[in-house]
């Protein structure tokens, strides 16, 4: 497929990413909030800290992750008995009040973690409500592109809390300026919600509901009138919901373990690649070079900005190959590398002290473009089209638990490190590095590769023991049920 071809492929089903645009401007917000346990942003010297103890700010900040941990276990309640609309609503109050708390009491340390916890929470919401959505709305030649872009806007928003946290203006705290750039975001989201979010015609069918499915299907698909291709979507739709009435809701039988085992794996390797730790000792090292450390201070810290900003620009021409060159090369490559890398300094680190920051800034930056090839956001392309339709939202719900307690294990961890020590680094990117190189073992023995298959064959795929697409020609439905 041209660029020519690919542009008006993706105007033409730009209903599809406009459906999911609430969630994707939902975890924009959210995002923001997140960067605190990414990156060191110095809460230490801000208001709401003072006089406070380490303990208060840490359960402070982690609860975040808490509460999105009790976001995506609701989020798999409400999904099986609400419309994406509802919820969407739903997930907007949170934010809402949240970004409203933050604006209105921005020194108070009680207010800062109520407001985290309701950011988490609807980040745990968005986030299961946007996979289970996208990956049952959008088109397989657009799905791994769409898909993609939900963990690119998580990045973004990161990046975004990553800068604006250590700043303090004359008139704004830091906290009352990302609570105003998430109202507006909710603004934006109100309309999108209210007038372009279309039910999944999985979800219409599933409740037999086959008219409205139908028109939702038109209204994705932005045609007019049931094509051929519409006809076969919707054919293919109720053969794999008649298939998934006969199985179990348990998310551990009728196959799905396996998928299930493979797409956490590939979370752990996302959130070993980028996490407190390994983010604090890259940007140490940046900071060295750079003769800089905001920490203390209220200016940006270029280091985070450096280090989003190749994650973003390399995550961003990823994300557009993510169809054409597939998911399985793009996370193996980015897996395999980001692990030697991490692996490597890891060693030297802790065998000499004599490594300059200027070589060592250099090898994490190659270490983050390796990283921002696909570790992140490949495994929540798989985790829209690698599951049962019956078991989908609590298995991709169970992964998401799964990320928060990493997250929560980590920085509770390395929270009261000084990492004055060389030693230290060391320590940090082996643990880091060595378990991403056996992670990415097992993903090339047994991930299959679902680029431009339809939800159906994808699950097939992962549900396959022998005879796996790898690569290459994609053989068809019928094939693969022979």
């Amino acid at each position: 497929m041209g660029c020519t071809e690919w542009v008006e492929l993706n105007q033409k089903n730009k209903p599809q990413s406009n459906a999911i645009a609430t969630g994707v401007l939902t975890l924009l917000a959210t995002g923001m909030y997140h960067a605190a346990t990414l990156y060191d942003p110095g809460y230490r010297n801000e208001e709401w800290a003072y006089s406070r103890s380490d303990t208060a700010v840490l359960v402070t900040l982690m609860l975040f992750h808490i509460a999105a941990i009790v976001g995506s276990l609701a989020g798999w309640i409400l999904i099986e008995r609400y419309a994406k609309k509802q919820i969407n609503f739903v997930t907007m109050s949170f934010v809402i009040v949240g970004c409203t708390v933050s604006i209105a009491v921005p020194h108070s340390l009680i207010a800062v973690a109520f407001a985290r916890s309701l950011m988490g929470v609807a980040h745990g919401l968005a986030y299961l409500l946007v996979l289970v959505h996208g990956g049952e709305i959008v088109i397989k030649e657009l799905r791994g592109v769409i898909m993609a872009a939900v963990n690119f806007c998580v990045i973004s928003g990161a990046l975004i809390g990553g800068i604006v946290n250590p700043v303090d203006l004359e008139s704004l705290t830091a906290h009352q300026f990302l609570g105003i750039i998430g109202l507006t975001y909710m603004l934006l989201a109100f309309f999108l919600n209210l007038m372009l979010c279309y039910e999944s015609p999985v979800f219409l069918l599933q409740r037999n509901h086959d008219a409205e499915a139908l028109r939702s299907m038109l209204k994705l698909r932005n045609e007019s009138t049931e094509s051929w291709e519409i006809r076969n979507e919707m054919t293919e739709f109720k053969t794999m919901l008649s298939e998934d009435a006969t199985t179990s809701r348990s998310i551990f039988m009728d196959g799905n373990l396996r998928p299930l085992a493979l797409v956490a794996l590939g979370k752990v390797a996302s959130v070993l690649s980028f996490n407190y730790a390994v983010n604090t000792v890259k940007a140490n090292v940046i900071d060295e070079v750079l003769d800089s450390s905001a920490t203390t201070s209220t200016e940006i810290r270029l280091s985070i900005v450096i280090l989003m900003s190749i994650r973003m620009v390399v995550g961003m021409g990823a994300m557009f190959a993510v169809d054409v060159l597939g998911r399985r090369a793009l996370q193996l490559v980015s897996i395999c590398s980001t692990g030697l890398v991490l692996v490597a300094m890891g060693i030297v680190y802790l065998a000499t002290d004599s490594i300059t920051p200027d070589i060592g800034m250099a090898l994490f930056v190659a270490c983050e473009v390796g990283a921002s090839l696909g570790l992140t956001f490949i495994p929540d392309v798989l985790c829209s089209e690698a599951f049962n339709t019956k078991k989908k939202a609590l298995t991709i719900a169970v992964v998401q638990v799964l990320e928060q307690i990493l997250h929560l294990i980590v920085f509770g961890v390395v929270y009261w490190w000084d990492f004055a020590v060389y030693d230290r680094y060391g320590v940090t990117l082996l643990v880091a590095g060595l378990p991403m190189l056996g992670i990415g073992y097992v993903l090339y023995r047994k991930l299959p590769e679902t680029s431009k298959m339809s939800i159906r064959q994808a699950r097939i795929e992962f549900y396959k023991r022998e005879g796996i697409v790898f690569g290459g020609s994609k053989n068809s439905v019928e094939v693969l049920y022979d």
